[in-house]
C-alpha cells in the first residue's frame, strides 16, 4: 500500500536501513568494503546469519517499494499543483495585462481630451 503521508524522513531511513543490511553482509563476508564482496567470502558464512541477512533485505526491498511509490505519488501531485499555480499565474498576468492596457488607454483619452 501506498503511504498516505510520505515525508523526506522515510527516504533518510530507508537509506539507514540499506547501509545497516549492506554492512550485515559485508561482515558475513568478513570484507570492508563493498567492492570486496563475493560469492566465494559468502560461501563461509553461517547459513543461520545468512538467513537473518536475507529475510532483513526482503523487508527493506518491501518498505522501499512502498516508499518509492509514495515519493513517486507525492511528485505527481506536486507537479499537478505546479501545473495548476501556473495556469492561474497565466490567468492572472492576462487580466493584469488587460487593465494595464485600459489604464494605459484611459490616460491617453484623458491627455488628448485635455490637449
Amino acid at each position: 500500500t501506498i503511504m498516505a503521508d510520505f515525508k523526506l524522513s522515510d527516504l533518510y531511513e530507508m537509506e539507514q536501513k540499506i547501509e545497516s543490511v549492506v554492512s550485515a553482509v559485508m561482515g558475513l563476508g568478513g570484507c570492508r568494503a563493498k567492492s570486496d564482496l563475493s560469492g566465494s567470502l559468502m560461501k563461509h558464512a553461517e547459513k543461520d546469519a545468512m538467513v537473518k541477512v536475507v529475510c532483513e533485505l526482503i523487508s527493506m526491498m518491501e518498505r522501499s517499494t512502498t516508499v518509492l511509490k509514495s515519493a513517486a505519488c507525492s511528485i505527481n501531485n506536486l507537479q499537478a499543483d505546479q501545473i495548476v499555480s501556473q495556469k492561474r499565474i497565466m490567468e492572472l498576468q492576462e487580466v493584469n495585462r488587460g487593465e494595464t492596457v485600459k489604464a494605459v488607454t484611459d490616460t491617453a483619452r484623458s491627455e488628448i481630451k485635455s490637449y
